[in-house]
């Protein structure tokens, strides 16, 4: 796509983007899930069990997935996105409910080693401009025993699923996308886009064991339109 070529350009059109779409975001992806977001969400927030001491919630746009990690019971949780105007909504919704907001690169994160006992990532992994740089970041920053929570977009098994929900997304959502806000159409028209190159389930787990992860789990949900993969340090 246009204006994406080279990781510069294309951190600068998810950052455009995503400002544009800051103020109606939770809105319009919630209308084209069908309210589905809110249990992916609360799924993977519930895999925080038993490491939720201090948990970093990256690429955390509003903060939907922070807010949720600490009613399953996180101790602090530290939300980081490089989209400020993101980062200005979420702190607005849950600035005052115990999530503490800030702006950060997932790729290069000011944090020192093995700071968190959880770092989570939802429907961002696809975005960033090295998936085994920002999963080693990751690790890098989780405690011994820590584990790491990955929301996605997954590719469905299913030929017949696969094909309904690639054109749902190449040609429905788009025009969903516009009437919410301003080049709706555009972060929309992204959005397929954006999973076509991504590894979903099974590259994402292999870049996983590639990294020295352990114990790692693939969940499919909504037959495998969402995935969640868990993996301890």
């Amino acid at each position: 796509m246009d204006g994406i070529d080279g990781k510069t350009g294309k951190a600068r059109y998810i950052q455009s983007m995503f400002t544009d779409l800051s103020e109606s975001y939770d809105v319009a992806s919630t209308t084209i899930a069908f309210n589905k977001d809110r249990e992916w969400r609360d799924f993977a927030a519930s895999l925080v069990d038993g490491c939720g001491e201090k948990v970093l919630d990256l690429c955390c746009g509003t903060g939907e997935l922070s807010i949720r990690l600490l009613q399953k019971g996180a101790g602090r949780v530290f939300a980081f996105d490089f989209c400020r105007a993101m980062v200005r909504e979420g702190k607005e919704k849950y600035g005052l409910k115990g999530v503490n907001f800030g702006v950060g690169d997932a790729e290069k994160l000011p944090f020192p080693d093995e700071t968190f006992t959880c770092v989570s990532v939802a429907f961002a992994l696809r975005n960033v401009s090295n998936i085994k740089k920002t999963l080693l970041e990751m690790k890098r920053v989780l405690k011994k025993d820590g584990r790491i929570i990955i929301l996605d977009l997954g590719k469905p098994r299913s030929a017949l699923i696969r094909k309904s929900y690639y054109c749902y997304f190449y040609y429905i959502a788009p025009l969903l996308g516009s009437f919410f806000a301003k080049n709706g159409a555009r972060a929309y028209t992204y959005l397929p886009h954006s999973l076509k190159n991504y590894p979903a389930q099974e590259g994402i787990k292999k870049l996983m064991e590639e990294i020295d992860f352990k114990d790692i789990q693939v969940y499919d949900l909504t037959k495998g339109i969402v995935s969640v993969h868990v993996g301890n340090k």
